[in-house]
């Protein structure tokens, strides 16, 4: 039996898009505003978005909708983020997941060790390349991350088998308007309990 005003493929989007949105390294953002293209690759996946991101809040809109989603908004201060799929003009509220803020901190999560590569400009940027060992799941990984001098940011991190890559693009670190993370209004709310609320 189907809930009353959620159509299937909805609720079904929840759980498809939870681990292909934010594929990569789980950890706490820095309070850092910039705005950015971001680009995952996971084998043959390949996810790109517009990044915003605002202290504790962040605006990513894709390029290609995930399982329908154009849009995802984090607040880590409302513990929920907002995913808004155009199309249908509805929205729905869901939890905030790990995997929705991506690692824009200088050191991976389960970082055991880090080697100086060198000196390198990418993007415009002057960076740091590491050779950068992290365990994970019970496993040794290892990945090449670029950081920048300036602001320790990751630019570019590729694993070493080079089945995964995460890169900011066109990265400008600017105050951020924090209308970017208000949710837009005349969107129909598309969340299970949303059709028992008086």
């Amino acid at each position: 039996m189907k809930k009353c005003g959620v159509p299937t493929s909805v609720e079904w989007v929840v759980f498809r898009l939870m681990p292909i949105v934010m594929a990569g390294s789980v950890q706490t953002a820095t309070a850092l505003d910039f705005s950015a293209e971001r680009i995952v690759k996971n084998g043959e996946s390949v996810v790109t978005a517009q990044v915003n991101a605002k202290e504790d809040r962040w605006r990513f809109e894709y390029t290609h909708p995930q399982q329908g989603v154009s849009i995802m908004i984090v607040r880590m201060d409302k513990q929920h983020s907002w995913l808004i799929l155009s199309k249908r003009r509805q929205f729905l509220e869901v939890p905030i997941a790990a995997d929705h803020v991506p690692t824009v901190t200088e050191r991976m999560e389960g970082e055991i060790s880090r080697e100086f590569v060198g000196d390198e400009t990418l993007s415009g940027h002057p960076t740091e390349l590491f050779e950068v060992t992290v365990a994970e799941q019970g496993e040794t990984r290892q990945y090449y991350r670029w950081v920048t001098k300036a602001q320790r940011f990751p630019l570019k991190t590729v694993s070493k088998q080079g089945k995964w890559s995460e890169e900011f693009r066109r990265v400008i670190f600017t105050e951020q308007s924090t209308f970017l993370f208000e949710l837009p209004r005349r969107l129909d709310n598309a969340n299970p309990s949303a059709g028992m609320q008086h």
